[in-house]
């Protein structure tokens, strides 16, 4: 089975994935693909250089992702250009992906893909599983990560609202609580996904 898990910015999305991880499951990071892409071999480092211009580049050339993120989360046509190039690419890698693992049909693989219904990626996968949190939980955990609350909204402002993300999730994990929580409610989900990946 071929699963997306995706949710809520600040949900704790590479939290959940870590730990499918910890337990033995195959999960690719789309957001760390993306870097790959940027960098000066990768296969939009020439597009995002030509789209964005030397504004975007650090002293060594290399692409200031902080600069692009500013660029582009102020600048809603600029954002739009970029995910016109980066969503395809994404799909295209992560179906590659799959098929590289070998038995790939009778295992879980998991793929963290937080922009997957505003990419309209949904239907590519036989699984989606959203993390969620509650609002005021999620804030301080985006701060404590050095984003300002504006930057978040603003970041928001680019995503999916929530109430529809869980519609059409197929299981919603709630991690408001503790770790030890969040990881019971996650055997819970493998042990489903076992069952149903064998009947």
């Amino acid at each position: 089975m071929k699963i997306a898990v995706t949710g809520t910015i600040g949900a704790g999305k590479s939290k959940a994935s870590s730990y499918l991880v910890s337990k033995g499951y195959p999960v690719f990071d789309t957001d760390k693909l993306v870097h790959q892409y940027y960098e000066p071999n990768g296969c939009l480092y020439d597009t995002v250089r030509v789209l964005f211009g030397p504004s975007i580049l650090a002293d060594d050339e290399t692409i200031d992702r902080r600069k692009l993120g500013a660029r582009v989360f102020s600048d809603s046509s600029a954002l739009d250009a970029l995910e016109a190039h980066v969503f395809p690419v994404v799909s295209e890698h992560v179906a590659a992906l799959y098929r590289s693992i070998e038995n790939h049909e009778n295992m879980l693989v998991f793929f963290e893909v937080p922009m997957l219904f505003e990419a309209h990626m949904e239907n590519e996968y036989d699984c989606i599983i959203m993390i969620n949190a509650d609002y005021d939980i999620r804030i301080p955990r985006l701060m404590k990560r050095g984003l300002r609350e504006d930057d978040v909204l603003k970041r928001m402002e680019r995503h999916m609202d929530e109430t529809q993300k869980m519609n059409k999730s197929d299981i919603i994990v709630w991690n408001n609580d503790t770790e030890s929580q969040l990881y019971e409610q996650l055997d819970r989900v493998l042990e489903t996904l076992e069952r149903r990946l064998h009947d």
